[in-house]
């Protein structure tokens, strides 16, 4: 039976005991381990990839904290309807990708740039070798075991992760709405991708987000402590407290959370989709 509480609350010790506890690092929490089913190739490498080693890197290759404290940090995701998404947590580019074989990587990209990727080892790492404009680099990328099967549920889709691109003029209060209700949806759907994948720990790190996450429980950060990057995707800080304001509204109110279910994942992703949908 499931029973309301509010979303700020967190659970009870006796609850605690039913969950596996979170890790130090405030970016990354422990969470079950799913079952591995085997995939073919080309679903093996649709999921986030961070990017752990460049050996010969160009300049997409390096992660860095800009001088507002944001971070921007490597990494690459392919998504099944054959769309690929450079830097999602760093100067993102979108484009297209083609595998040829089981080891060859194709990619036209938006901006113009061709790249052919080839494989050298897919497991828990993926190592590919990049050759654009007669450049090569060696990439060292570390799995997040996720997995997003349907790509419309993507969190990454270009769709689903417009609510990221800063607007160019200011924006009603309607509209604010709009881009806030999409972040949780974006959220929603990254949940349920460490859920799919059987993941072992989620990351959150260089995504932009005003949520603190708990077991049982979400609060919202203070306008004094907001994320540099969540307040970069609208047009005006002022703006992006308006956003922050919406989203403590929306959290501060009743939701079912499944007090049967042990992976904390699976809960927060019910919960989050309830809150989208009262918004």
């Amino acid at each position: 039976m499931q029973k309301q509480i509010p979303l700020i609350i967190i659970f009870t010790a006796m609850f605690f005991c039913n969950c596996v506890m979170p890790s130090q690092n405030k970016n990354e929490k422990i969470v079950d381990a799913g079952s591995n089913i085997q995939k073919d190739t080309f679903h093996l490498l649709c999921e986030y990839w961070k990017l752990e080693d460049a050996d010969h890197p160009t300049s997409k290759d390096i992660s860095f904290t800009n001088d507002e404290g944001i971070l921007f940090q490597c990494g690459i995701v392919f998504i099944t309807d054959s769309s690929v998404l450079e830097n999602p947590a760093g100067e993102m580019t979108y484009g297209k990708f083609k595998l040829n074989g089981n080891d060859t990587i194709r990619v036209d990209f938006e901006d113009g740039r061709k790249a052919v990727y080839k494989i050298i080892s897919l497991k828990d790492s993926l190592l590919l070798n990049r050759t654009e404009k007669k450049h090569t680099t060696e990439l060292t990328y570390k799995s997040t075991n996720t997995s997003w099967p349907d790509a419309s549920k993507n969190p990454f889709s270009k769709q689903n992760y417009e609510w990221t691109k800063k607007p160019k003029k200011p924006e009603t209060d309607e509209e604010i709405r709009k881009r806030v209700k999409e972040s949780v949806l974006f959220y929603k759907y990254y949940f349920d991708g460490f859920v799919n994948g059987g993941a072992t720990n989620i990351d959150f790190t260089g995504l932009p987000c005003c949520l603190n996450w708990y077991q049982g429980g979400i609060t919202i950060q203070s306008e004094s402590k907001l994320d540099e990057k969540w307040i970069n995707c609208f047009y005006s800080t002022d703006q992006a407290y308006k956003g922050r304001q919406i989203l403590q509204d929306a959290i501060t109110k009743k939701y079912d959370w499944d007090l049967k279910e042990t992976n904390w994942l699976k809960q927060t992703a019910s919960v989050l989709q309830q809150i989208y949908d009262r918004m």
